[in-house]
């Protein structure tokens, strides 16, 4: 294929790539190497949808049934032990698979408490903890999922300001939520099959990613294109009607906080001055831009903020809502229900607060709050490394390798020509979605991602195990070299796509 790459067209060229006698070859490798997974998860799909891991459009190739893990490792029910560098999505990076303070602290109570359905004292001493290390929230209200916070985050702000319109920024990911789940990262939406539809004075038109989704209406959901000076004159136009605003310090599908952090601050300023509640979605950074996450790091003015994913310990499903007491008071009830019907919100469910899941997550931010600065230094002196390392393979080799993300603990390999971008756009068309491969090349070399080469960087990951992930990583791309690996692919213009994925 060669200097023909471009000239041929991505799509072509991905066409033939999977044909090739060296990806069956590595396939065949992979499979056989999962032989025990893979059975297992062919019965597991026919009972189970397994809708946690087999996402729509995402499927990870050749997934492996875990059977245990400890730290940065991973063993599946083939044997295998792989360096995991996914983590649970990023939930379990903190402090890696199983901590033991953590392990102890919820073994000790196993038994005692009341589950769910109950306030328990536990909650108390978590919400107090919050209270410490994020000071810019004044109450906080405890839900089950990233998902959930930014679903309830949005019913509190409709029923503080009596308004409708939600507005939040093209390519962000909130959740699964109906409203979430509309103009979102690009791996639903402008690339490759779904073209980016046109930025219009009322915003950028709703779609939907999934099927059976209620589509929004203009009423109901306004997209903000990435460029401050617009999405700040969509919201003046907008302000009466605007319930608030939902934004991302940095999203995984817009990984350069040098461009996104400046435009969300200037946004959150005018949502201030306007009166419309700006929701900060920590799901992500929250605990891991610091202790007091990208709020406090960076200054940025909020009216609510949501935590999830690290929040929880040991897996155990929990997330958190919190900011102004005035807005989440709107949830909590008067005592008098005669007075309360029409006027306040509900956020509650059978699970919410439930005992495991506290006192999970009270010891795992205890431990973090103990291990002060220094857990976050040794964390960007490791990711530095990385970087260099990486820096020094492109300046040798000439292969458009990085590692994009934010702050120092989220990074995706990926073969892109520039280091930063400043349009959303053209980052999502300059992605090259064949890297799954460097995923299952990792995967041979024992190391454990999912469907993209991510890393969530963690206080389990040691100075060896960043370095055998370098070095996996490095000679992967090597072989995909040997191999004539398309490292940068032509997409077609959006007008030569169609609105039809069958047009491509």
């Amino acid at each position: 294929m060669g200097a023909s790459h471009q000239e041929r067209g991505a799509i072509e060229v991905i066409q033939d790539l999977m044909q090739q006698k060296w990806v069956y070859e590595l396939f065949g490798e992979i499979g056989a190497r999962q032989g025990a997974s893979a059975a297992h998860v062919e019965q597991l799909r026919a009972v189970d949808a397994a809708a946690h891991v087999f996402w729509p459009f995402q499927a990870p190739p050749f997934p492996v049934i875990a059977a245990t893990a400890n730290g940065s490792t991973l063993t599946d029910i083939d044997g295998n032990t792989y360096l995991d560098c996914h983590m649970g999505y990023g939930a379990q990076a903190l402090h890696g698979h199983n901590p033991a303070p953590v392990v102890d602290f919820v073994r000790e109570r196993l038994g005692k408490g009341t589950g769910n359905g109950y306030t328990n004292a536990l909650e108390l001493e978590l919400a107090t903890l919050l209270r410490e290390i994020l000071p810019h929230n004044e109450k906080f209200a405890f839900q089950h999922s990233g998902t959930g916070a930014t679903q309830s985050a949005i019913r509190l702000c409709r029923a503080f300001t009596g308004r409708r319109m939600v507005a939040k920024f093209e390519g962000t990911l909130h959740g699964s939520h109906d409203l979430a789940v509309h103009n979102t990262a690009p791996w639903y939406h402008g690339h490759p099959a779904v073209p980016f539809p046109e930025i219009g004075k009322d915003g950028i038109p709703l779609v939907s990613a999934f099927a059976g989704v209620t589509p929004a209406e203009p009423r109901d959901l306004l997209i903000l294109p990435n460029d401050t000076a617009l999405a700040v004159e969509l919201i003046e136009r907008h302000a009466g009607e605007l319930a608030c605003i939902l934004a991302e310090p940095a999203a995984s599908s817009f990984p350069f906080e040098e461009t996104t952090i400046p435009m969300i601050r200037e946004v959150a300023v005018a949502a201030r001055r306007l009166g419309v509640p700006f929701i900060l979605d920590e799901v992500l950074t929250g605990f891991r831009s610091g202790l007091g996450g990208a709020a406090q790091k960076f200054d940025i003015p909020t009216d609510l903020v949501t935590y999830g994913k690290v929040i929880s310990g040991l897996g155990l499903p929990l997330s958190a809502i919190g900011g102004r007491a005035d807005i989440l008071d709107i949830s909590q009830t008067s005592g008098q229900s005669w007075t309360d019907f029409g006027q306040k919100t509900g956020l509650q469910g059978s699970h919410t607060g439930n005992y495991l899941s506290v006192a999970a997550s009270l010891a795992t931010l205890q431990l973090l709050r103990d291990k002060g600065p220094a857990y976050y230094t040794d964390l960007k002196t490791r990711i530095d490394r990385v970087q260099a390392r990486l820096a020094a393979f492109r300046a040798a080799e000439g292969i458009p390798l990085r590692m994009v993300g934010f702050g120092d603990y989220i990074g995706c390999f990926q073969f892109l020509p520039e280091d930063s971008y400043t349009d959303y756009r053209d980052y999502s068309r300059a992605l090259n979605p064949a890297t799954f491969i460097l995923t299952l090349l990792l995967r041979k070399r024992g190391i454990y991602t999912l469907g993209m080469p991510m890393f969530f960087a963690g206080g389990a990951h040691s100075d060896a195990d960043v370095d055998r992930l370098t070095d996996a990583v490095l000679e992967s791309t090597l072989e995909l070299r040997a191999n004539d690996f398309p490292f940068e692919l032509a997409w077609p213009a959006t007008s030569e796509w169609g609105a039809d994925s069958s047009d491509w």
